[in-house]
């Protein structure tokens, strides 16, 4: 038989995760460093100023956003603002009447390396309208000086393009042969291509 001792067996204590390693290399350690009170009303302050970060980018955003293509035609613009008389060119009267919409001027090709885009932040449109008998292309010429691709036009085809003051818009053969230049005004107009 065994002997009885009054000594017990050492029992092992329970085991206890360290409290300084954190479970996951993304988690953070979970060593407390202050009350649950704290960091809940420090995470409903970050939560909270994230929305209103979030609503200001998209107000301001919204402010920003180009008009609608409804808004920004030039019927509409021109609805509240009629064309006076004296601005209307005999040659295009008849051009002018039916879009309402004063001409800008045809700047001659060659003004294309001297003209800069040089506008104020101002919202308006131009009607590009093709009474050649080919195809052209119409382009934005952009703070680079370099030409950036909108639009072509067949013969007797129409386009309306939402641009700002000053911008310089160059109109060109397929081949890129400069035909005009025209730059956007404060008010929308017409711009017809001519041969």
């Amino acid at each position: 038989m065994g002997t009885v001792t009054d000594k017990l067996p050492e029992v092992p204590p329970a085991y206890q995760p360290p409290t300084t390693v954190p479970l996951a290399p993304w988690e953070p350690p979970l060593v407390e460093t202050g009350p649950p009170q704290t960091k809940r009303g420090l995470a409903t302050l970050v939560i909270t100023l994230g929305l209103l970060l979030c609503l200001g980018a998209v107000v301001l955003a919204i402010r920003l956003w180009p008009q609608s293509k409804n808004e920004t035609s030039p019927a509409a613009v021109t609805a509240t603002a009629p064309v006076p008389e004296a601005t209307v060119p005999e040659a295009t009267a008849p051009e002018v009447a039916a879009t309402g919409l004063p001409e800008l001027p045809a700047l001659p090709a060659s003004a294309e390396q001297d003209l800069e885009d040089a506008t104020d932040g101002t919202s308006t449109a131009i009607r590009f309208t093709n009474t050649t008998s080919a195809t052209i292309s119409v382009s934005w010429l952009n703070y680079d000086h370099n030409r950036t691709w909108y639009a072509d036009l067949a013969p007797g085809q129409s386009y309306d393009q939402q641009t700002y003051t000053g911008h310089v818009w160059v109109i060109t053969r397929t081949g890129g042969t400069a035909l005009a230049l025209y730059v956007a005004t404060a008010a929308p107009a017409q711009a017809t291509i001519r041969q």
